[in-house]
């Protein structure tokens, strides 16, 4: 967890102007800290970004990174990109295609004055540390996608830069290679000490990812808070749409169930290696009942209704208790089992709807 104690490694005051964007936001992030910026195209989250990595001015305001002013119109401060303390992660990894993975984890630390030799010998220290040593003389051509995507971490991070940015880091991969490599960053940036900022438009990335969710929407902030602060209280109707999982924090224990803090298990599709796991559940997955439910069901809790919101067709309800959570049903449903504040349910969850995640 971050120390929120010490000063902050990035604090930005953003002002600019870009075609329809009027982007007015400020954020700081403390070291330790993951902070995920979400919201819809064209909010401004990735312009903001490229302005902290300084391949975007500002017209107003002011950035500072790690004490340092990077960039001040009033005062006449624009440092360059390639002069600001930071390592950035893009979504398209952008290795040099004629260099082996190795070499390109060193080409950061050569352009800093490392010697090729010393260079080489932290390249190969960085790769090891993520899993990629066999992978060493590979060029990118020969690494599937989550491997190119870890070598392009690996040299942003072997700079030890105080300000890490990711770009979308896991939008160009398949679904498949995403999740594992979800896993993987988890891990990989849980060793980083600087303040990191990470785009996405996933909010099971973010969530899973971030200490802190930072909500843009037409370049103004909306909500900013913990991911669980966000996703038990979204402030828009865009902000409910895009965080509407269910996220839930656990202990993996070498079997299919995980024990959340309350000393409650919930079943997953298979075997969990111990240590601590996020578990994400769609609204649409859970299903509810006015009596316990028989049959496939391998988890299902006694419930109380929160609050019932409808819009539409669709109906979230919200619920409290041992495992709270967030269901999705029909607002014919609400009607039919006459679902009602205060009134008890059974929420039932197949093991097959948990997704397990490692923190």
């Amino acid at each position: 967890m971050a120390d929120l104690t010490g000063p902050p490694v990035l604090q930005a005051e953003i002002g600019l102007s870009l075609g329809r964007l009027d982007l007015e936001l400020a954020l700081e992030v403390a070291g330790g800290e993951v902070v995920a910026l979400l919201g819809p195209n064209g909010a401004g989250k990735t312009t903001m970004l490229r302005a902290v990595a300084g391949l975007q001015p500002i017209d107003r305001g002011r950035i500072s990174i790690g004490g340092t002013v990077v960039d001040d119109p009033v005062a006449g401060v624009l440092v360059p990109a390639h002069q600001r303390p930071i390592g950035v992660l893009f979504q398209d990894h952008r290795l040099f295609p004629r260099l082996s993975a190795l070499d390109n984890v060193a080409f950061g630390l050569r352009a800093r004055g490392r010697s090729r030799r010393a260079a080489r010998v932290e390249a190969a220290r960085w790769l090891a540390r993520l899993g990629l040593q066999s992978h060493a003389t590979a060029r990118p051509a020969a690494l599937s996608g989550g491997q190119a995507q870890r070598v392009a971490l690996a040299r942003a991070l072997a700079v030890e830069p105080p300000l890490l940015l990711l770009d979308e880091p896991l939008a160009a991969l398949d679904a498949t290679s995403r999740m594992e490599v979800r896993d993987a960053l988890a891990g990989d940036l849980g060793s980083f000490v600087g303040a990191r900022v990470l785009v996405t438009h996933d909010p099971v990335e973010a969530v899973v990812l971030a200490d802190r969710l930072v909500i843009v929407e037409g370049g103004r902030l909306v909500q900013a808070g913990t991911p669980e602060e966000v996703v038990a209280r979204p402030r828009t109707r865009f902000v409910a749409d895009l965080v509407g999982i269910n996220l839930l924090h656990g202990t993996g224990v070498g079997t299919p169930q995980v024990r959340l803090p309350t000393g409650t298990e919930v079943t997953a599709p298979e075997a969990v290696a111990p240590g601590p796991v996020a578990l994400t559940i769609r609204p649409q997955a859970v299903a509810l009942h006015r009596e316990r439910p028989e049959g496939s069901p391998r988890n299902a809790w006694p419930l109380r209704i929160r609050a019932v919101e409808v819009h539409g067709g669709r109906a979230r309800v919200r619920l409290d208790g041992r495992v709270p959570l967030t269901a999705e049903v029909t607002a014919a449903a609400v009607d039919a089992m006459a679902l009602r504040i205060g009134d008890e349910v059974w929420a039932a969850v197949k093991a097959v709807d948990v997704t397990v995640h490692r923190r």
